[in-house]
């Protein structure tokens, strides 16, 4: 027997219709799940955006020793514009140290006044590509030992507190959406096992005409689909709003200045809302798979 389109959508309507509070439930449940599965997207890509600042402190701080010559600093400096692991280089001569110390010291004048720029070591300035602490570590120590070279020093400890921290965020990030997901799941199982209960004479009506498996099983998992679907449609919307919202109320706001500094861009939006859908569809075909298989033994 084969299967008609406009027997199929007949028949799906008909489901949602006879079931229509586990529908709404479902729909809804659907809806919330995913609405917070992009919100904690969202947000963990902010946070992540947010890191980008920290990373660019993880610095290495290369000190010459007060009686390097200018060939020892241009060799050293030769070598890191060379290394493929670093991706910036700011050199301190005398002047530019000295301009530095009074900044940070400007409170303190007296000891300002004691010290002459000649007394303050040159240094370099390393902004490695990797923020890893072990690359940083291994490119630090390769200059600890270079002729004039006082001594090498890098926020290692900070460094392994940035991975560590994200690290925990995406892990935390992907186990809120998973239980959400399943949450899902077993909704959308309980509404087309509810379906199919209550269809459960026509269906032996239509074995004993001879109606074929997937003439008896497609209703069911389109309903399962329409489910997943519309509840990603409500969440993508339910996304744009928390976009918006998260936007206006948080984002270049001076009273929160933690959170304002969590951002994301319109491409991660998007993302967000395809990944909304796709997974609205998965879940819907995977809830009403798993209850259709278990529960029509034809």
């Amino acid at each position: 027997m084969a299967v008609r389109l406009d027997y199929v959508l007949k028949e799906t309507g008909s489901n949602l219709r006879r079931n229509a509070t586990l529908t709404i439930a479902a729909v809804l449940t659907v809806a919330v799940s995913l609405s917070l599965v992009a919100a904690s997207f969202l947000i963990g890509k902010g946070i992540n955006n947010s890191f980008l600042g920290l990373r660019s402190d993880v610095q290495l701080f290369i000190y010459m020793k007060p009686e390097a010559t200018a060939e020892q600093i241009k060799s050293i400096k030769k070598d890191l514009d060379e290394s493929p692991q670093v991706r910036k280089v700011d050199f301190y001569g005398k002047d530019k140290t000295f301009a530095e110390f009074k900044r940070l010291f400007a409170d303190q004048p007296d000891l300002v006044s004691t010290i002459k720029p000649d007394e303050l070591p040159q240094s370099f300035r390393v902004l490695p590509k990797s923020t890893d602490a072990d690359v940083v570590a291994a490119v630090g120590k390769q200059f600890k030992s270079k002729a004039g070279v006082l001594r090498v020093e890098y926020a290692a400890e900070y460094a392994r507190q940035v991975q560590r921290s994200l690290r925990t965020l995406n892990t935390w990030v992907l186990i809120v959406g998973g239980i959400l997901i399943a949450a899902s799941v077993l909704l959308i199982f309980n509404t087309i096992r509810t379906a199919v209960f209550a269809r459960r004479r026509e269906i032996e009506v239509m074995r004993l005409v001879g109606a074929s498996n997937w003439f008896i099983r497609l209703p069911f998992m389109v309903e399962g689909l329409v489910h997943g679907l519309s509840g990603a449609l409500l969440a993508a919307l339910g996304a744009w709003g928390f976009d918006a919202l998260w936007k206006k109320n948080f984002v270049n706001q001076v009273a929160f200045e933690l959170l304002n500094q969590i951002r994301w861009s319109s491409g991660d939006l998007w993302l967000a809302i395809v990944v909304i859908f796709f997974v609205g569809a998965l879940t819907g075909a995977v809830g009403s798979g798993i209850a259709v298989s278990r529960f029509l033994k034809i």
